[in-house]
C-alpha cells in the first residue's frame, strides 16, 4: 500500500515531467502501473521503487512517466474529425494553397500511430488533386516505446478491428503471422518524433493542421491554456485545430474559436481566419441522419410510435373511424359446433353478431341489459359463465332493430340454451367502462 507522502512525491514528479495530473483517488492506478516496473527491476515493493526515484534515477523516471501515460488509440477514432478533414479542411486547403502546394499536419500525442495513419489513408484518396504537393505528417509522443510500435505499423487483429473499414484493411495492410502491417507506402507518409508537450514547440516548425485530441483532459487548466497558446503560435491565420469530443477552448483560451456549426474543430481567433464552406459535410451529415431515421422507422421531424393494436388493420394500416360507415370486425366466438355466417335480423341499420345455430355449450354466459325501461333478454343462463352488461339506459328486444331501438343483445350459450347465439369467451368486460370488447384486444 502506497503511503500518502509517497503518492504526493510521485504525482508531483509525473506532473512536472508530462503535465499529467493525478488526484488522490488515482492511487490504485499508480500502484497498478508501477508494480510491474518494480518487479522488472527486482525490487521488493513500491517503497523501494520510490526510494530509487527519489535518488534521481533518470532511466527509472522515464519508465514511470511512460507507464503512466495513456496510449489508447484506434483507427478513425470518433469518425467525425476525419469526416471534417476529408470534406471540409482538405478541400479548403487544396483550393486556398494552390500557389504554395505545401501542407503540414501535426498529430500531438500520436500514441501507436493509428491517428496519423488514418489521415495518410485519406490523403491517398486525394492523390491526384495533391499531385506535385509537399505534404508532411508529423506524429509525436512522449513514450519512446510506443513510437517504436508506431513506426513499425504492426497491429493485432483486435486493433485493426477497431474503427478500420474492411476495405482499407484489404487495401493497405498485409498479414504478418498473427499481426497486420500497414503498407510501406502509407508508413512513408508519417514521421515520428519523441516529444513532450511541456517543451518548447518552436523547433517543430509551423503547422497548418494540428490534431491534439484527448490530451488536454489530463492537464490542469493553466497547463491547457499554456499548451493552446503555444500551439496557436505555430499556426498560420487559416490553420485548423482538432480537439477531442470532451475537450473545448471555451473558458480556457481565447486563441481559438469554434468553426461554425461543427463541433471539435477550431480556427485561429484572428482577423485573417477565412470563412470556410461546410455545406458539403452538412449535406452528408443530413443524409446520414435521414438514412438512420428511415432505418429505425422514424419520420422526419418527429418520432414515430406504433399505433395501438385495436387501431391497426391486418395489413398494418389504421381501421376506419366510427361514423365513417366502416364496422368493427366481429369478435370470433368459441363453440363446440359450426359457426354460421353473421346475419342481419329484420330491421334497419344494425348488424347482428356472429351466431351459432343449435350449439349446446358446457358453460354459458348471461348477457343482460340494465335499463330504465323494459329490458329485453338475450339467450339463457348456463351453469357457469360471465356477465356482459349493456350500458345503462338501453331498452328494446334482443335481435330487433328499428327507429329508437337499441343494439342487439349479445348472444349466449349454455347447457340447454336455445335460439341463435355465439359462444363467448368467459372473460368479464364491463361495457360501461371499456366499450366494445374488441377495443381491449
Amino acid at each position: 500500500m502506497m503511503r500518502p507522502e509517497d503518492f504526493d512525491f510521485v504525482s508531483r514528479l509525473i506532473k512536472s515531467k508530462s503535465g499529467l495530473v493525478l488526484s488522490q483517488d488515482k492511487t490504485y492506478l499508480l500502484e497498478s502501473r508501477l508494480m510491474p516496473i518494480a518487479r522488472k527491476r527486482g525490487l521488493k515493493d513500491l517503497t523501494e521503487l520510490i526510494a530509487a526515484l527519489r535518488g534521481g534515477d533518470r532511466v527509472l523516471v522515464e519508465e514511470v512517466v511512460d507507464a503512466m501515460t495513456t496510449n489508447e488509440s484506434f483507427f478513425f477514432r470518433d469518425t467525425k474529425p476525419f469526416d471534417q478533414f476529408r470534406h471540409v479542411v482538405l478541400p479548403h486547403m487544396i483550393k486556398e494553397r494552390a500557389s504554395k502546394r505545401h501542407l503540414r499536419i501535426w498529430c500531438a500525442a500520436a500514441s501507436s500511430g493509428q491517428e496519423p495513419y488514418s489521415l495518410a489513408m485519406i490523403l491517398e484518396d486525394f492523390k491526384s488533386q495533391l499531385s506535385g504537393w509537399r505534404v508532411e505528417i508529423i506524429g509525436t509522443d512522449i513514450s519512446r516505446e510506443i513510437l517504436t510500435k508506431a513506426r513499425a505499423g504492426l497491429y493485432s487483429q483486435f486493433e485493426v478491428q477497431r474503427g478500420l473499414p474492411i476495405q482499407l484493411l484489404v487495401k493497405y495492410f498485409q498479414k504478418k503471422e498473427d499481426q497486420w502491417q500497414i503498407s510501406q507506402e502509407i508508413r512513408s507518409k508519417v514521421q515520428y518524433k519523441e516529444f513532450n508537450l511541456l517543451e518548447d514547440f518552436r523547433p517543430l516548425g509551423q503547422f497548418d493542421i494540428v490534431y491534439c485530441r484527448n490530451v488536454l483532459i489530463y492537464f490542469d487548466q493553466p497547463t491547457k491554456t499554456d499548451v493552446l497558446a503555444r500551439i496557436s503560435a505555430l499556426m498560420p491565420d487559416d490553420g485548423f485545430l482538432f480537439l477531442g469530443g470532451a475537450e473545448t477552448v471555451l473558458g480556457i483560451s481565447d486563441k481559438f474559436k469554434p468553426l461554425a456549426r461543427q463541433r471539435g474543430i477550431y480556427q485561429l481567433n484572428r482577423p485573417g481566419a477565412p470563412d470556410v464552406d461546410v455545406s458539403a459535410l452538412e449535406k452528408i451529415q443530413a443524409g446520414a441522419s435521414a438514412a438512420a431515421g428511415a432505418a429505425s422507422g422514424t419520420a422526419t421531424g418527429g418520432l414515430a410510435f406504433p399505433k395501438p393494436k385495436h387501431m391497426q388493420t391486418a395489413t398494418g394500416g389504421t381501421t376506419a373511424s366510427a361514423g365513417a360507415g366502416a364496422a368493427t370486425p366481429p369478435r370470433p366466438g368459441l363453440s363446440t359446433g359450426t359457426t354460421a355466417r353473421p346475419t342481419t335480423p329484420t330491421g334497419t341499420g344494425t348488424t347482428a353478431r356472429p351466431s351459432t345455430t343449435g350449439t349446446t355449450g358446457t358453460t354459458g354466459s348471461t348477457y343482460s341489459r340494465p335499463s330504465t325501461g323494459t329490458t329485453g333478454t338475450a339467450g339463457s343462463t348456463g351453469t357457469a359463465g360471465s356477465t356482459y352488461r349493456r350500458p345503462l339506459g338501453t331498452t328494446g328486444t334482443a335481435g330487433s332493430s328499428g327507429t329508437g331501438s337499441t343494439p342487439p343483445a349479445r348472444p349466449s350459450t349454455g347447457t340447454g340454451s336455445t335460439g341463435s347465439g355465439t359462444t363467448r369467451p368467459s372473460t368479464t368486460f364491463d361495457r360501461s367502462r371499456f366499450g366494445k370488447p374488441e377495443d381491449k384486444k
